[in-house]
């Protein structure tokens, strides 16, 4: 069975990409194994198909000077500003203010948060050549973490590095991870991200405070204005990429060839009877109900999958190429034919997801999901998560 995963906003090609595609490769192969579509089992390792379209989305000439440069960029360097988000994180998550140790603490109240943020850290900083082996430590990680959402040994750490030295041990076991080498060097990563990581935490803590001494969760979200920027400006700027240059089905434009073009691959390397899964992460929910409603209504599909995307919003804007302007509430529009199953994922936390169900006709579930993170950051969430993996099948059995 052939599962074709269109990416979304704000991707391009790097280390840390193909880290993700590796890890979202082995998650499906892990919880699509054996799963059953209107009849059709799915084999042990289902091929994974990823097109690339970042490189034909949009460029910035003067590389984003745009954004404001605050007031709020001068509590640390220029590499502290990604890391501000994620500070803002730690200190919601935490019911009392931030201590020195606050990856530990946040475990203690938090595990799977925790383990979420080094997953973060090690996706992001990954090298060339590190790709594999991140890839393997984000698997088991958040595996782990599902599977030991309270670890009694979390308790008796007291330091970051403590936490970070049994989280390795308790890891190290693994044969996947043991089948990348070990988790020295990762880990040897990690420990000088959530370095500065810690340094940035303490340093915000340090800056803003109120009268009363009171860290302001307001103001830390004012932070993260830098990276909220940043997100929104990558994200419109590919959409208007998009929706530009698309073309036609007579004459479709270069992103709707390349994801086409790999369809028709992913179709063609499977035997005919084998199921056709696709799923369209953020704008690649949107680009794939448009290939498939205009470009390619002849491919039959079995299931789409839209996870955190607009496809819904783009249809009450009418913005498809098979929008019909005069379908509108209370009626629904239709889902297209050769979609036989629909999924529609989203968290109510991700401000690019929408909900599908109350402007579609046909979709089979709108299922809520919760990453557990924040309006930043829940958007690239979903498929980091062994959980989301783990609720996306039992959504899948649910149909049969």
């Amino acid at each position: 069975m052939p599962i074709v995963f269109v990416h979304g906003v704000n991707v391009r090609e790097s280390a840390a990409y193909k880290a993700g595609t590796l890890t979202t490769e082995a998650f499906f192969h892990k919880h699509l194994a054996g799963a059953v579509i209107d009849g059709n089992a799915l084999p042990t390792e289902p091929s994974v198909w990823f097109p690339y379209w970042g490189d034909l989305a949009t460029t910035f000439a003067w590389n984003m000077a745009s954004l404001p440069q605050g007031e709020m960029q001068a509590l640390g360097s220029a590499g502290d500003l990604t890391l501000e988000p994620l500070a803002a994180h730690i200190r919601d998550a935490l019911d009392g203010p931030i201590g020195d140790e606050p990856l530990v603490q946040l475990a203690k109240e938090d595990f799977g948060a925790a383990v979420d943020l080094l997953v973060f850290l090690a996706l992001e900083r990954t090298e060339e050549g590190d790709e594999a082996a991140t890839a393997a430590f984000v698997l088991e990680a958040s595996t782990y973490a599902d599977a030991h959402p309270a670890p009694d040994w979390v308790a008796a750490l007291e330091t970051d590095s403590q936490f970070l030295s049994k989280l390795q041990r308790e890891l190290g076991t693994s044969d996947g991870i043991q089948s990348m080498g070990g988790l020295d060097g990762l880990f040897r990563k990690i420990r000088r991200g959530s370095s500065r990581l810690k340094a940035a935490v303490l340093k915000l803590a340090e800056r803003l405070t109120d009268n009363a001494g009171d860290l302001l969760s307001t103001k830390l979200l004012a932070a993260s204005r830098t990276s909220l920027n940043a997100t929104l400006g990558r994200f419109f700027g590919d959409v208007f990429v998009y929706l530009h240059e698309r073309g036609d089905a007579q004459h479709p434009g270069a992103i709707p060839k390349r994801i086409l073009a790999t369809f028709a691959e992913a179709r063609a390397a499977s035997p005919a009877d084998e199921p056709l899964i696709v799923v369209g992460h953020s704008l690649g929910g949107v680009v794939t109900f448009d290939l498939l409603s205009h470009f390619r209504p002849d491919l039959q599909v079995d299931l789409f999958v839209s996870v955190g995307s607009q496809v819904a919003h783009f249809e009450e804007m009418k913005r498809f190429r098979s929008s019909d302007k005069r379908i509108k509430h209370p009626d629904k529009a239709p889902r297209p034919d050769n979609i036989r199953r629909w999924i529609n994922i989203y968290d109510e936390v991700d401000v690019f997801a929408y909900a599908a169900e109350r402007v579609f006709d046909g979709v089979d579930m709108d299922a809520r999901y919760d990453t557990g993170t924040y309006v930043i950051k829940a958007h690239g969430a979903y498929f980091k998560q062994n959980r989301f993996y783990t609720r996306l099948r039992a959504r899948i059995d649910e149909l049969a």
